[in-house]
């Protein structure tokens, strides 16, 4: 590959790493058009339900009557567990931890991530995303995102789980509480940073004001940015953060967004 074609594919990566970025913390209200029976989603989101009540109100014996015998859980992290024997002892240990000390864990489907796809002759198969909220004796909280697919089969008429994958665990800040971390600018101020920026030759960002709030738009999104310090803002849905670039006259000259994917330059290309 030469030279103009790497950096040619360079850009590409960096279009589809923002696009990415920024549809994910874009809020739906839609219903997920791929699940294909709503009798059968209703079903087995009902199964869902029932496997992490049990788990966050650590009842040992509902958790444990939803498993397969022949259970096989793959993780991204521990491996293959191929044993009820060993996930039923790891959630006994779990539940006298929390009996027995300040720690507690809680199991939080995301919202609208969920989605069933009938398997025929067999059952189906459960896709989503789910977040892991871990406290302890100081009120420390640390929350785990991670993705997941349950195969579930209807055995002698119920519902038991017989594949576990979990997987792209990643930490997860909490989000920003606005009113505690909001500072308040001028609208001048404001003003300055209002604009296009450019990371790739496909993607802009364009940063606007309405009234005394500040937005982020792109291919049709709108994600209001929160000004924290000097130039810095919180995005509030996902705690990721935006630095307007100065020169030394003060003049806005760029923007520079950090996010769990990494940090990601553009140039100003245009005001307001």
């Amino acid at each position: 590959m030469n030279l103009k074609r790497l950096k040619a594919f360079r850009l590409v990566i960096i279009c589809l790493t923002q696009l990415t970025w920024f549809s994910s913390i874009a809020q739906t209200n839609t219903h997920n058009s791929k699940n294909i029976n709503s009798s059968l989603f209703e079903e087995i989101s009902r199964m869902d339900s029932l496997l992490f009540s049990a788990y966050n109100n650590a009842e040992i014996d509902k958790y444990k009557s939803l498993i397969s015998e022949d259970i096989e859980f793959f993780h991204d992290k521990n491996g293959l567990i191929n044993s009820k024997k060993r996930i039923v002892d790891s959630f006994k240990k779990m539940t006298t931890k929390e009996k027995n000390t300040a720690y507690s864990i809680t199991r939080i489907l995301v919202e609208n991530s969920l989605e069933i796809h009938q398997i025929s002759g067999f059952g189906a198969i459960e896709t989503g995303t789910h977040q892991f909220i871990e406290t302890n004796g100081s009120n420390q909280k640390i929350i785990t995102q991670a993705k997941f697919m349950h195969l579930w089969k209807k055995e002698n008429g119920n519902w038991v789980i017989t594949k576990v994958f979990s997987y792209d665990h990643q930490p997860i800040k909490e989000k920003v509480n606005p009113d505690k971390k909001a500072i308040s600018l001028t609208t001048k101020q404001m003003d300055a940073y209002t604009g296009a920026y450019q990371f790739a030759p496909e993607f802009v960002l364009t940063i606007v004001r309405e009234g005394h709030k500040m937005f982020g738009l792109a291919h049709g999104d709108k994600i209001e940015i929160i000004p924290y310090n000097t130039h810095k803002f919180l995005i509030a849905t996902d705690n990721s953060k935006i630095e307007f670039l100065v020169n030394e006259n003060e003049i806005v000259t760029g923007i520079e967004m950090e996010t769990k994917k990494g940090k990601m330059k553009a140039q100003k290309i245009t005001n307001k």
